[in-house]
């Protein structure tokens, strides 16, 4: 797919992004412009294929370096220098769990936990919500009537869906019914929903980098919560009609046992 330089109007998922960055070149962003833009305040650099191929080494391995391979006029990769830009204290987490297991277990074996890793790293969502709140619990028994219907009221005040999966955001360059996050629920201040967005991307950076830390989360099966992405209010024109919800193929009740 061609560049689009104005890819936050496309919907209200990737206007997320909106006022966070700023491409307004009619082609795609070079890797001079990825750097200067995304990349001044971080501990990793973005580097083209020739760079990445004469380190000779994997990407976990050049990431760990400070190195983060990106390719030319791609979204996914694109999408990724952004989440860099927007979480670099947790991705450097997950790159030093990665690696962790390539020095155990050698890079070649996917290990269980690489994996969960790797999909909360390309479809991860993090929900920010107040303390006490019953979030995960409305999560963990796909009680999607009450999450986004009876309690529509609290999506962009005292709930907030940040996107971390850059994979997701990929996809919602075409959004699909069927679209689905992998969710974890982190506890905010008060505070914290009332702050500008760029500085709550780095409160919740903070935030959810310290909670992975302190958790066994990727250490157990299916340790994500789904979440139908286009079911999140004034996310997806549809869901304005409560009749959207009664898709069961998308909005699964959950599994008994």
């Amino acid at each position: 797919m061609s560049w689009d330089p104005d890819f936050t109007t496309r919907n209200a998922i990737l206007g997320q992004l909106a006022g966070l960055m700023h491409f307004e070149q009619t082609g795609w962003p070079r890797l001079a412009c990825l750097n200067k833009q995304l990349a001044t305040d971080l501990p990793v650099r973005f580097i083209d294929d020739d760079s990445f191929t004469a380190l000779n080494c994997y990407y976990e391995e050049a990431v760990a370096d400070g190195q983060v391979p990106t390719r030319p006029a791609n979204w996914h990769d694109f999408f990724g220098a952004v989440i860099w830009h927007l979480f670099p204290r947790t991705k450097v987490l997950l790159n030093q769990w990665h690696m962790e297991h390539i020095q155990e277990f050698g890079a070649r074996q996917r290990t269980p936990r690489r994996d969960r890793i790797t999909h909360f790293d390309e479809c991860g969502l993090v929900l920010a919500v107040p303390k006490g709140d019953e979030m995960e619990t409305l999560l963990v028994n796909h009680q999607w009537h009450s999450l986004f219907l009876e309690y529509r009221h609290h999506w962009g005040r005292h709930w907030q869906p940040f996107i971390f999966g850059h994979a997701l955001y990929e996809q919602a360059l075409h959004p699909f019914i069927g679209l689905t996050a992998k969710a974890v629920v982190v506890t905010m201040p008060a505070d914290f929903f009332a702050q500008p967005r760029a500085a709550q991307y780095a409160l919740l950076d903070q935030q959810l980098c310290t909670q992975l830390a302190q958790q066994t989360l990727f250490d157990h099966p299916r340790p994500l919560r789904p979440l139908p992405l286009l079911g999140i209010p004034g996310w997806w024109p549809a869901n304005e009609s409560p009749a959207f919800y009664d898709n069961t193929d998308y909005f699964r009740p959950r599994r008994q046992g």
